[in-house]
């Protein structure tokens, strides 16, 4: 049995640096999608304060309201929407980042897999090449020990 060299793959580094890249891609697409449910709790609170309003309004004027209580809540409610469709935007900013990271996690994983495929693909010819040295070494015993018994 002879003693194999150690399997080198010369493009080590730079699958290491891939597995990096992707996992600091993870984490920053886990932030954006993090921010991006920040933003869609926002938006919910508006959109619950607006209807709570609204709900207080219709109570109230049941009830009867002044004029001037109902011009107040009906400017608040405006306010509330006006912040509500801000806040929507935020909402697409946010999800426009999330879809980049995911993009460039996506391209990363692809990357990563072509060297790990080719890393794979390496080995398996160095385990061949192991293999027919091997075998050569075992004939070239077996020739000798043939030649010798011979004599």
């Amino acid at each position: 049995m002879i003693i194999m060299g150690k399997f080198v793959f010369r493009m080590q580094t730079l699958l290491n640096l891939k597995i990096q890249l992707e996992n600091g891609l993870k984490n920053e697409l886990g932030r954006a999608v993090q921010e991006l449910e920040r933003q869609k709790d926002i938006l919910n609170g508006l959109i619950k304060e607006r209807d709570e309003y609204i709900d207080s309004i219709n109570s109230k004027s049941e009830e009867g309201i002044s004029v001037g209580k109902l011009r107040e809540y009906n400017m608040y409610i405006s306010y509330l929407n006006e912040r509500a469709k801000l806040q929507k935007d935020n909402i697409k900013k946010a999800q426009l980042v999330v879809d980049n990271y995911r993009d460039k996690l996506i391209k990363a994983m692809q990357e990563k897999k072509v060297l790990e495929k080719l890393k794979e693909k390496k080995y398996e010819e160095y385990m061949k090449e192991q293999l027919k040295e091997e075998q050569k070494l075992n004939d070239e015993i077996v020739s000798f020990n043939l030649s010798h018994s011979a004599e």
